[in-house]
């Protein structure tokens, strides 16, 4: 069995993180910036630890920069020997990363399992609030309500999910929008929890 501590990813480790990976890659400032549509200064005070880093332009700039989603780029984080295979593994701790605003918390309990193509995440949602990504290929998701309400948005239908009601849906890229139509809004006046398991791993 393989114990896996998850690190507190704070801005420097983020920071740091990030350089060593446009290092080992051979990626200039300047090619992130193109790639992501973000300014070169931009991405030289995030590589500083000068800029917060919410879950929304980390993922732009893993998925865009460098063609990695959260999920797989803190799997190999924390999985060093990637080349020895655990059949049983314990995350201790989830990783928690945070909108602008502090609304939506996006908790990834078990990163991309790449052998059965799923990850396991916590989306909390603050009354009133509304998670939605930029998502380019499709996938399938298996979710239920911990507590709130909750109305899915997926390519112009709406499902309204109560506490403990479970739901599956596949969402597809909308090629007029280039990407996937899914949203999750709170619809009730207290905090909304979902547990959801992706296939193929998205973040």
């Amino acid at each position: 069995m393989k114990v896996l501590e998850q690190l507190e990813f704070d801005n420097e480790f983020l920071a740091q993180q990030l350089k060593l990976l446009r290092l080992s890659t051979d990626k200039t400032i300047n090619e992130i910036a193109e790639a992501t549509g973000y300014s070169q200064s931009y991405i030289s005070l995030i590589e500083s630890g000068k800029r917060n880093l919410n879950y929304k332009n980390l993922r732009r700039i893993l998925l865009y920069g460098f063609g990695e989603t959260i999920s797989s780029f803190f799997t190999k984080i924390l999985e060093e020997d990637t080349n020895q295979t655990y059949e049983t593994k314990l995350y201790k701790t989830p990783l928690k990363l945070y909108s602008e605003d502090k609304n939506i918390i996006v908790e990834i309990l078990i990163a991309a399992d790449i052998a059965r193509e799923i990850e396991l995440v916590k989306i909390s949602l603050s009354p009133g609030s509304t998670f939605e990504e930029d998502f380019r290929t499709d996938f399938r998701v298996y979710g239920t309500l911990l507590n709130g309400t909750a109305i899915i948005q997926n390519s112009g239908q709406n499902l309204k999910i109560s506490t403990r009601e479970s739901f599956v849906l596949k969402a597809k890229v909308n090629p007029a929008l280039e990407q996937v139509d899914f949203k999750i809004i709170n619809s009730s006046e207290n905090q909304t929890e979902l547990l959801l398991i992706f296939t193929p791993p998205v973040f």
